[in-house]
């Protein structure tokens, strides 16, 4: 079911599908019955507190992408259905997954990651696709993307191997989608304004096999992006729109709009006031997800400042083999420097004796200047013309 044009009975169900405490005093009363509970609620963050309060008035949604609604409601055992609706919204074609793949062999193993959900499916075409949600994008989302695609493939080959034998054909192969939802993605996703979807395919520079492109494909979601960008939902709205619009808004008139247009919304907004229904309980989840919140900060900063470190240690490497260099250019330039001083000097005393020449021959010159006067005086006064003296 995607869309549905009787919107009238759908407004009705929204107004059923989130706790309606009358005020922020009635939902306070209602924690403080639980000395625990109310322990737990003023441990949390002001932030999460209002959330909560927003919620339990019927006032907001939650974030889908808290750790235990996320997995929850995207369960591939219980609910394979809404990842082949989200994956038909990707492609923009119908998806049928047929089988759900475990992980083995040398799949990439990630302890304390910031990972929501990682799942690895079968399509109906045999093609892979291995969709991940992260809260905090990798800083080497690429590079990460191969290594995974890169194991699934080597996964298949060798199932393909053992299965055909002789017979193996390369062409055989599948095509491995690799696709990550990113709920705060890397700053080079966000160099191109208003794009949240970023799709990377293997291509030559020459242009030959446009229509091959290789075994690998992946699609990069910016949830924080699409946040970024006002949208309404509406009757030309595709499910793509609706797809992001669920995994991004906690603004209830909007989430009211999406069941509208989409009633199939409505089941997964139903199964998540179930599940939180209880403020107590609701408390208690908002809780872990904060432990979870701290824990990963805790090691996105263990693993920014071993970055950092690394880099540093990259930095004194580099600037070090410059100092050598610039060290050694420094002798170069001081020999070079000694060289010109002694040649300056040699030089200056060149000079100097070319001055005391000249001082020589300008004296000289003063004399013959004063006796050619002394002739010129004798020979005038003896009635010599200088003409004849000449």
């Amino acid at each position: 079911m995607l869309k549905n044009e009787n919107t009238t009975s759908t407004q009705a169900t929204t107004n059923n599908l989130f706790p309606n405490f009358p005020t922020k005093e009635a939902v306070h009363q209602y924690l403080q019955s639980s000395p625990s509970v109310w322990n737990h609620f003023h441990e949390i963050p002001k932030t999460m507190q209002d959330e909560l309060v927003s919620f339990c008035m019927g006032k907001s949604g939650l974030k889908i992408t808290y750790d235990t609604i996320f997995q929850k409601i995207f369960d591939p055992a219980t609910h394979l259905e809404r990842l082949e609706s989200l994956f038909s919204a990707l492609f923009e074609t119908s998806v049928h997954i047929i089988s759900i793949l475990p992980r083995e062999g040398s799949q990439l193993a990630e302890h304390g990651s910031y990972i929501i959900m990682d799942a690895l499916v079968q399509l109906e075409d045999l093609s892979y696709a291995n969709i991940e949600m992260q809260k905090i994008g990798y800083q080497f989302p690429l590079a990460r993307a191969d290594c995974y695609a890169a194991d699934v493939i080597m996964r298949q080959y060798s199932q393909l191997k053992a299965k055909l034998l002789k017979k193996f054909r390369f062409k055989d192969m599948r095509k491995v989608y690799c696709i990550v939802l990113m709920e705060q993605s890397p700053k080079e996703f966000h160099t191109i304004r208003g794009k949240y979807i970023h799709k990377r395919i293997s291509s030559f520079d020459t242009g030959i096999y446009k229509k091959d492109a290789g075994l690998h494909e992946d699609i990069f979601i910016c949830l924080d992006t699409f946040r970024s960008i006002e949208h309404n939902i509406t009757n030309t709205s595709t499910l793509l729109d609706a797809w992001m619009t669920f995994l991004s808004t906690t603004d209830i008139e909007v989430i009211k709009n999406l069941i509208t247009h989409f009633p199939m919304f409505i089941e997964i907004y139903q199964e998540i006031t179930n599940f939180t229904q209880d403020p107590k309980e609701l408390t208690h989840m908002l809780s872990k997800e904060l432990f979870i919140m701290d824990r990963n900060e805790e090691r996105m900063m263990v693993t920014e400042l071993q970055e950092e470190l690394a880099d540093l240690i990259e930095e004194k490497k580099r600037l070090t083999i410059e100092t050598n260099s610039l060290a050694a250019k420094n002798s170069t330039l001081a020999a070079e420097v000694d060289t010109l001083s002694a040649k300056n000097n040699s030089l200056a005393a060149e000079n100097s004796t070319l001055v005391a020449e000249v001082d020589t021959l300008s004296a000289k010159s003063n004399s013959l200047a004063a006796e050619n006067t002394k002739l010129l005086a004798w020979a005038k006064e003896h009635g010599y013309t200088e003409k004849a003296i000449i």
